[in-house]
Order: C-alpha cells, then sequence, then structure tokens
C-alpha cells in the first residue's frame, strides 16, 4: 500500500508535465488534443515563450534559504548547490553553534527545458538522498497577461539510516519504510524592481512514523525578497506545520538572512529554526522554537554553469 504514494507522487508530475502550457494558450490546448507529435507541440510552445516578455528573476536562486522558489533553472545550466547549518546557538563553550552538530546538503540540478528542472541530492541528517523536480506551470508577464507565476516542485527522499531505525512494533523490517515523499505549489508575484513574495502549500508523506507522528502531513510557507542594491537582498521564510503530532509536535520554522547574487554565483547567509533543510522534514520534524530563541546560523551557496555555451 505504501507504494502508492511513490506512484500517487510520479504520476501527479506527469500529468503536470503534460498540462503546464494548456493553462495559458487555447491553442496549445486544441493542438495537443488533436494528437499534434509532442516534438512540435514543445517547439511551438517554445516560440511563443520568446515571444511573450517574462518577468526574469523574481528570485534570484531556485532556493531561498530553505524553500524552493518558482524560479526554475534555464535550460541546459548546471546548479551545484551547498547547504550547511550550524548547530543551535546556546552559549560561547560551542561558539554560537560552529562546535555543536551540524547538518549539510550537497546538490546538483539541471534545466532539462525552460520549465522542467530535475535534481538529487543526499543530507547529513538521517543520511538522505533525495531526487527532485520542479515545473513551471504559469509564468508572470511583464506586460498585461499573466499577473503571477506558479511552479510545481515535488521530491522522493530515501533515508540509509541502519534497518533497525525502521523496525516495527514487531522487529519487522520494510525498505519501503526508507522512503518519504513531498508535493508543493508555489505562487509567486515580483511585484516591484526591488519586492517579491510568494505562498507555498505542501504535502508530505511518511512511509515510516513513530507512535503519535502522523504519516501524513500539510503545511503552509511564505518566501520574500528585498532587492535594496543591484546584487544585495535581504530574505525571509515562515514554514508552518498545518498538521500537527500529538507526540513532540512541530514547530513553525523561521528565517531571516542576506543574499548577494553575482550572476553565476549566489550566496545567502542567514539565521533561522530549522536544522532540516529538505521541505519534508521541516514540516514533518522541526522541534526548534524561535520563541525559545532556537536558532542557529546557516548558509546556502549556489554556483551555475551554461553548458549550453560551452557547446559552441
Amino acid at each position: 500500500m505504501k507504494q502508492k504514494y511513490l506512484f500517487g507522487t510520479i504520476l501527479l508530475s506527469l500529468v503536470l508535465m503534460n498540462y503546464s502550457g494548456l493553462a495559458q494558450e487555447n491553442e496549445s490546448k486544441k493542438s495537443f488534443l488533436k494528437g499534434l507529435s509532442f516534438k512540435k507541440w514543445a517547439e511551438k510552445e517554445a516560440q511563443r515563450e520568446e515571444a511573450r516578455p517574462t518577468e526574469k528573476l523574481t528570485f534570484a536562486c531556485p532556493v531561498l534559504i530553505n524553500n524552493q522558489t518558482v524560479k526554475n533553472l534555464n535550460k541546459k545550466t548546471l546548479d551545484f548547490t551547498i547547504q550547511h547549518r550550524f548547530g543551535i546557538i546556546s552559549n560561547r563553550k560551542d561558539l554560537w553553534g560552529l562546535f555543536a552538530p551540524a547538518n549539510i546538503r550537497l546538490g546538483v540540478s539541471y534545466g532539462l527545458t525552460k520549465r522542467l528542472t530535475l535534481g538529487l541530492g543526499v543530507s547529513k541528517f538521517k543520511q538522505i538522498y533525495d531526487a527532485n523536480w520542479k515545473l513551471a506551470l504559469l509564468r508572470q508577464t511583464k506586460e498585461n497577461g499573466m499577473p503571477l507565476s506558479v511552479t510545481y516542485f515535488g521530491s522522493v527522499g530515501r533515508s540509509d539510516l541502519p534497518n533497525s531505525s525502521f523496525y516495527n512494533e514487531d522487529k519487522l523490517y520494510d525498505v519501503v519504510d526508507r522512503f518519504f515523499y513531498f508535493n508543493e505549489l508555489m505562487i509567486a508575484r515580483k511585484f516591484s524592481e526591488k519586492i517579491s513574495m510568494q505562498l507555498a502549500a505542501k504535502y508530505a508523506h511518511f512511509n515510516y512514523v513513530t507512535p503519535g507522528t502522523e504519516h501524513n502531513v500539510f503545511g503552509a510557507s511564505f518566501a520574500g525578497r528585498y532587492k535594496f542594491t543591484k546584487q544585495s537582498s535581504v530574505i525571509l521564510e515562515f514554514d508552518y506545520p498545518i498538521t500537527k503530532h500529538t507526540v513532540n509536535p512541530q514547530e513553525p520554522n523561521l528565517s531571516l538572512g542576506y543574499e548577494v547574487s553575482t550572476g553565476g554565483h549566489q550566496f545567502q547567509v542567514f539565521v533561522g529554526t530549522s536544522d532540516n533543510i529538505l521541505d519534508a522534514q521541516i514540516i514533518g520534524y522541526n522541534h526548534n522554537d524561535f520563541t525559545k530563541r532556537q536558532v542557529l546560523i546557516g548558509f546556502n551557496i549556489t554556483r551555475l554553469w551554461n553548458l549550453k555555451k560551452q557547446e559552441k
């Protein structure tokens, strides 16, 4: 039964991929339903996209602190990201979290098309390997047209902890218990050259949970960016777990930071509450409370390579 969540996540992604361009163009829908090949349909969509000016850089980076953004990679662009979270700032003995247990994630993403990005990553906490995909459904236009950007993000994660970490009440082990799944729908708008905001609805399913912990968790998030110079911005995120566990319930995540973007590089440094990095883990297992000053320092470093230019 647990495999149905994996199949459901994949099926949802395929459906969205088939229909992502249909909402913007009635002509595309008619052509698609008449049986045109995907290649011809994609070529026509690409031509329309070139003719339709879009808001570039609603956000400078595909990831804002912990949250995904509506930004997709350009076609044939490779992204390498390092996400590091120091330990909780408690006292000077651990140098404000520097010597405390830390979490890190290494991720790589590739722009398969202008609308579709695929990625892989590995995280230290719970030894998680993840595969993810991001699909731009709607894109904000500069002139009279689409006022918002809408993007879907999905991922599958697998923990590589020892088998004993997934024993059930009878001390039996099932490999599918290592997996969890995540889906997110993001809606964003660039209000001006300085201000961008995003709202998102999130859903995570965990195959393995302990008593008092929910398999299915819903959440919501807000992300914002205020650009005060050509390369510098103040960034903010807030994640709220709508579904709460009866035992050891989750706490909201709040982060505030500073971002520098130099084209091929993006750097973010911030103070926040979540030592988890993956979206599903944040809404499912963040127990740090910012009202109790349980905060930490973190940073993200992103490097982009345009492989299309290198082919010339």
